[in-house]
């Protein structure tokens, strides 16, 4: 059986397709900087996940800066531990 050639598509007369000139930029990705680090998944109940995303919404509004859990998380740790370290 014969193969018919193919035609090239054009877009309608009238349609323009527009090509970005620059491509989006790119969200960070990876390790942040500073010392070295691990990632640690913990099983948080619920409710007290909510509440960790009503105080990051609250303090987002009170300063104007991005949060988020990680970065409150370990904040919340490393200030539990040299409470109690000092002890």
């Amino acid at each position: 059986m014969a193969t018919h050639a193919r035609r090239p598509r054009t877009a309608p007369s009238g349609v323009t397709t527009s090509q970005p000139e620059e491509p989006p930029p790119r969200k960070k990705a990876g390790r942040p900087k500073g010392p070295p680090s691990t990632m640690v998944n913990l099983r948080l109940p619920l409710e007290l996940l909510a509440r960790l995303d009503r105080y990051i919404d609250r303090l987002e509004i009170q300063t104007g800066l991005q949060a988020n859990r990680g970065m409150i998380t370990r904040r919340a740790l490393e200030l539990f531990l040299e409470t109690r370290e000092a002890d």
